[in-house]
C-alpha cells in the first residue's frame, strides 16, 4: 500500500493538506496510508541537568501528539485512520528522513502561497523539503 507523509506543526497552514485529502478521497480507488509527522524542536540549554532523558522524551511526545490532534481528528471523522509520528530535530531534515524511512510516495505540505522574498522567508522548511526530498512534494495553499 502507498504511503503519504503529511508534516503537521499544529497551525492552520499545516492542516491544509488534511482538508485536501478529505475533499479528494473519493478520487482514489485505494487511499494511501496517511502518516502524520510532528517535529519537535530540541530543548536547549541546561535542561538535561534538571530533567532526565525519559521526561524529555515524554514531553516531546506529549507536545507532538497535541500538535497532531486536530489533523488526526479531522481524518478520523472522515473515516481515515492516520499513523502518528513524533520526532525531534530540524524539521526539514526529519521530514526528508521520514519520507525515506516509511517509503513515502509523496510529501504533502501546507503553504501560505507567498512568493518572492516573503515566500522564501516564510517557507524555509518547505523550500528545503522541496529541494532535497527523495519523492514528489505537493504544496497545498
Amino acid at each position: 500500500m502507498a504511503n503519504w507523509l503529511v508534516p503537521v506543526d499544529g497551525d492552520a497552514i499545516s492542516l491544509k493538506p488534511i482538508d485536501w485529502i478529505i475533499s479528494h478521497r473519493d478520487e482514489w480507488k485505494t487511499l494511501p496510508t496517511i502518516h502524520l509527522l510532528n517535529v519537535q524542536p530540541p530543548l536547549t540549554g541546561d535542561v538535561g541537568r534538571f530533567v532526565n532523558a525519559e521526561q524529555i522524551r515524554d514531553f516531546h511526545r506529549e507536545e507532538g501528539l497535541k500538535a497532531l490532534a486536530e489533523a488526526k481528528g479531522r481524518l478520523e471523522a472522515a473515516g481515515i485512520v492516520p499513523r502518528l509520528h513524533v520526532s525531534v530535530g530540524s524539521s526539514a531534515e526529519i521530514i526528508i528522513a521520514y519520507a525515506k524511512d516509511i517509503g513515502s510516495e509523496m510529501i504533502l505540505l501546507g503553504t501560505r502561497g507567498h512568493t518572492g522574498i516573503g515566500g522564501t522567508l516564510l517557507g524555509s522548511v518547505a523550500s528545503r523539503v522541496v529541494a532535497h526530498a527523495p519523492v514528489p512534494v505537493l504544496l497545498i495553499r
